[in-house]
């Protein structure tokens, strides 16, 4: 297969491993379900596997599965644009998934003494990409925020959607922290936004009088789209992207 079809095993990575980057490809095993496969990206080879439509219900069945298969993802290649344009739009159109159907994000934060902390919170974006967190005066990251004024925002794709787990698509930010004061009109904005978003439970967590609400001003993102596809992402246009040239990942050596 490798030998003879080296063509249909590469777009089998691209086309059903979502490996658009993939420049070769290498079937490595088969079994009832699906394929695994080695497949060389810009920042090193990579494992993927690839998902039959359905089990096979005995061995013989594998052949006519796989023409199949490479049937669809050859249509696939030669209807889609060229593989780097075609990558960086899957890319934009991830950003922007991501950015409509977020609610909460990971939120990462330092203390004074350098003990790290990670936590979730109810968050909104504006339109030139900055959030607003709003945080009980009771957490740890609330304390972080106001003593160093810095933060790291993850927006990460559900586990349920990807179809690799550990290449799950996800946006991170670094960010400046500050708080916003309760008696502004950006205060009353900024709610009004995690209101819509939220409903009834953000009224009810508003008029807690330990709550505050931060202003996260993003410095710099980084965008991972998949396996081998890292993107530098404008703060300020999610859609603006520059591929991360990297220097590969190394394989670990056999003692």
């Amino acid at each position: 297969m490798n030998e003879d079809h080296a063509d249909a095993v590469l777009n089998y990575a691209r086309h059903f491993g979502g490996l658009a980057d993939a420049s070769a490809a290498r079937l490595d095993d088969l079994d009832q379900t699906g394929m695994a496969i080695t497949a060389t990206l810009p920042g090193g080879r990579i494992p993927v596997r690839v998902a039959y439509s359905r089990p096979l219900d005995k061995p013989e069945d594998a052949h006519p599965m796989l023409v199949e298969m490479a049937i669809a993802a050859q249509k696939a290649s030669a209807t889609s644009s060229p593989r780097g344009e075609d990558a960086v739009a899957r890319a934009r159109e991830a950003a922007a998934r991501l950015r409509d159907r977020f609610k909460t994000v990971v939120l990462g934060t330092v203390s004074a003494d350098g003990l790290p902390d990670a936590s979730v919170a109810p968050a909104a974006v504006d339109a030139d990409g900055t959030f607003h967190v709003y945080v009980s005066g009771l957490s740890p990251h609330t304390r972080n925020l106001a003593e160093t004024g810095r933060a790291s925002v993850l927006i990460v794709q559900d586990e349920a959607e990807a179809r690799q787990a550990l290449a799950r698509q996800r946006i991170t930010f670094a960010c400046a922290a500050e708080g916003v004061a309760r008696d502004t009109d950006e205060f009353r904005a900024r709610m009004g936004a995690l209101r819509e978003k939220f409903g009834q439970v953000m009224e009810h967590l508003e008029g807690m009088a330990d709550f505050r609400l931060f202003r996260l001003r993003p410095s710099r993102g980084r965008l991972v789209a998949g396996f081998g596809q890292a993107y530098d992402l404008d703060p300020r246009d999610w859609g603006k992207l520059g591929h991360v040239n990297d220097t590969g990942h190394t394989p670990h050596q056999k003692a």
